[in-house]
């Protein structure tokens, strides 16, 4: 058979066909009124920004330490919508196909099924992304509108005791706790987090037949992925010499199957004003790739022994 018909009959994955699976998982999502959750941040963030936090919550909080508290509340929202949602919407994915017949109707057709599993991820992703990036304009827009106003707070308050040229200093490093690129960036590295967490759902989805235990394995693998470094230094030291062969191989096997959750911490770094290189970043961006890849590959090989 030529690779035309090969293509033709639906053997060879199609990107035209994850697309389409794709928005029609991105759509039953939205139908989930995932945006109530957006609308409650941006009126929560609103409010946290309109009271004068050094007089709520002592004069500690005032100046740089107001737009941490606002970068902390904002990011810290962000990553429990992201975790939960990324989780509970992939988790949710097949089986309610399944419930529906629409998993049905779909495979019977000339369809690979990794064409399906990744249409179905590729969904959750897109919305959580465009979630994010909606929840991210809202902080955007609150901590440039907050920063101007806390300098010019401060220049107030520091004004007959410092020239200008002399609070310059301090004023900057106001300016670098507000909306930088920087921030952009530790959003980015929290994306890849949810790329990671999304297939890993995915593929325990395949393992299992639940939506509960899927949801519930891939939190303990998340939380296991967390303390990786922690455990792999207990297991092999700080190296591999004097180790079997079998303890190595173990070793990075125990790092495939649970992703090391704690080089996204990288995060903490925007909160707290300091540079996180593009050179780190897209080195994340590789590593979720090579996450990403294995976890679809597993999982189609383990879908395609399902009977449906």
């Amino acid at each position: 058979m030529s690779r035309m018909a090969w293509i033709t009959s639906g053997y060879i994955p199609s990107p035209g066909r994850m697309a389409v699976i794709a928005g029609t998982t991105f759509t039953q999502l939205v139908r989930m009124k995932v945006f109530l959750f957006l609308g409650l941040f941006a009126v929560a963030l609103l409010a946290l920004s309109s009271f004068r936090l050094s007089a709520v919550l002592g004069p500690e909080t005032g100046g740089i330490n107001e737009l941490v508290l606002l970068k902390n509340s904002a990011y810290g929202a962000m990553r429990v919508f992201g975790l939960f949602f990324c989780v509970a919407a992939t988790a949710l994915i097949i089986p309610r196909d399944a419930e529906d017949r629409i998993l049905y109707t779909i495979l019977c057709k000339p369809v690979p099924r990794i064409d399906y599993l990744m249409g179905k991820v590729l969904g959750v992703l897109a919305l959580t992304l465009v979630a994010v990036l909606l929840m991210d304009a809202v902080m955007t827009l609150v901590l440039w509108m907050r920063t101007d106003t806390v300098v010019a707070e401060q220049i107030a308050s520091l004004k007959g005791r410092y020239t200008l040229e002399e609070m310059q200093p301090y004023l900057d490093r106001i300016r670098l706790q507000g909306a930088t690129w920087n921030v952009q960036t530790g959003l980015g590295v929290m994306m890849c987090e949810f790329v990671v967490l999304s297939s890993l759902t995915l593929l325990m989805s395949c393992v299992t037949n639940g939506t509960i235990i899927s949801a519930l394995l891939t939190f303990m693998i998340y939380l296991a992925g967390l303390f990786q470094t922690q455990a792999l230094s207990l297991w092999v030291g700080s190296g591999t010499d004097g180790l079997s062969w079998w303890e190595v191989a173990g070793s990075r096997l125990f790092s495939l199957i649970f992703p090391n959750f704690q080089i996204y911490s990288v995060t903490d770094s925007a909160l707290n004003g300091r540079l996180i290189p593009l050179s780190l970043f897209g080195t994340l961006a590789l590593i979720t790739l090579g996450y990403f890849v294995f976890h679809m590959t597993l999982a189609a090989w383990l879908f395609r022994k399902k009977e449906f």
